[in-house]
């Protein structure tokens, strides 16, 4: 793996190590205009959009994702496809030794290894989403000429803070003085970035019209980070047809995002409350009536999520992910007394049982969770 000799449990906020690596690196991010992507739910899909509809105007494009579901290759594309293995492997090696003892993370070496990557091809356009916060993301030594903030919800609180108001003002940092902020925030959380953009000078533009096309992924918010990806591709001066922008939204796909497998399974990374209660409200609309697959990291308010399923399921069947940060047996036994809830000890064996049940199935909890379950579904690379 490119970077499997770095920790990726290892977190550590702040933006002088990335600015350092940079700096040795000749900054090769200034061969390219940028945009970061912040917020709780949506971002990897707004991103998506985005970079759909520049591709559409003929702009070359780079874009990172976090986190990835089974291949590291998925943090990183070019003109809308992986960037293969190879590739990021020959990069790092070609930048390891002058960086060696910066000390970088696994979050700081993806925004390095992404800012080398997108300079070498020639993009025009890098669209980083935000990995945690905003303030002190690695993705945040970018200047972007447009940021954009989508809905959010309680996440991280630990890094963040414990309400949507002190989680809001660490996703208003990555705006800019002078410079479009698009945003769908409501309530508290918009009162913060509107407060933070007149302090800073920035254009914040509040997005509550949803696009009217059809969006190739699915779910109640997809029309609001669509709406948010036209707004932002305009301001970036993507002049397009409605024809071309409606077949560039409706062909956005990104892997685990209310993906339906045949008839019987949906997969969705719903990881807390707020994206949870995105997908169940999906589920109802459809009549679901069938097993919860979930699994889970220890940190997530895994309690408020299973009761959300449990609105939806007939009964759920849980398992640890393959992570070091899972949920462990202390966490799942806090469920043992509840005869709806049945545990396993993987999330593939979890799902093998759910598929004997003949219901219908749904996956989610975690990246990993759906990553596992997708994995042997599909036939995919890295």
């Amino acid at each position: 793996m490119v970077l499997g000799d770095i920790d990726q449990n290892r977190w550590s906020l702040g933006l002088e190590r990335v600015r350092k690596a940079l700096d040795r690196l000749g900054r090769p991010e200034q061969k390219f205009r940028h945009v970061l992507v912040a917020g709780t739910n949506g971002k990897g899909s707004t991103c998506i959009y985005l970079e759909r509809i520049l591709a559409a105007a003929g702009f070359r494009t780079g874009t990172t994702l976090s986190p990835h579901l089974r291949f590291f290759s998925e943090r990183f594309r070019l003109d809308s496809c992986n960037v293969n293995e190879q590739e990021l492997t020959r990069v790092r090696a070609l930048i390891g030794e002058d960086l060696e003892d910066i000390g970088l993370t696994y979050f700081e070496w993806c925004v390095v290894l992404a800012a080398q990557i997108f300079a070498e091809h020639r993009v025009d356009i890098g669209i980083f989403e935000i990995g945690l916060g905003g303030r002190f993301d690695a993705s945040n030594v970018m200047d972007p000429e447009v940021s954009i903030i989508t809905e959010i919800s309680l996440d991280h609180t630990d890094y963040l803070g414990d309400s949507t108001s002190k989680i809001a003002l660490e996703k208003a940092a990555i705006a800019r003085p002078g410079r479009p902020l698009f945003t769908t925030a409501t309530s508290q959380a918009l009162e913060v970035i509107e407060g933070y953009a007149r302090t800073i000078g920035a254009r914040l533009h509040e997005v509550r019209q949803p696009t009217g096309h059809a969006t190739g992924m699915q779910g109640a918010e997809q029309d609001l980070n669509a709406a948010l990806a036209v707004e932002a591709g305009m301001a970036l001066g993507a002049n397009i047809s409605e024809k071309q922008l409606a077949y560039a939204l409706n062909t956005a796909f990104l892997p685990g995002r209310l993906e339906s497998i045949g008839c019987r399974i949906i997969m969705d990374v719903a990881h807390n409350p707020g994206s949870m209660q995105v997908l169940v409200k999906y589920l109802e609309n459809m009549g679901f009536n069938g097993v919860g697959v979930f699994g889970v990291l220890a940190d997530k308010d895994y309690y408020t999520m299973i009761h959300q399923l449990l609105n939806i399921c007939t009964h759920i069947h849980i398992a640890p992910v393959l992570s070091e940060r899972s949920w462990g047996d202390h966490n799942m036994a806090k469920f043992a007394d509840n005869p709806l809830i049945e545990r396993f000890a993987t999330i593939s064996e979890a799902f093998a049982d759910a598929l004997t049940s003949g219901e219908d199935i749904v996956v989610a909890g975690s990246f990993y969770s759906v990553g596992e379950v997708r994995e042997s579904l599909i036939c995919t690379g890295s």
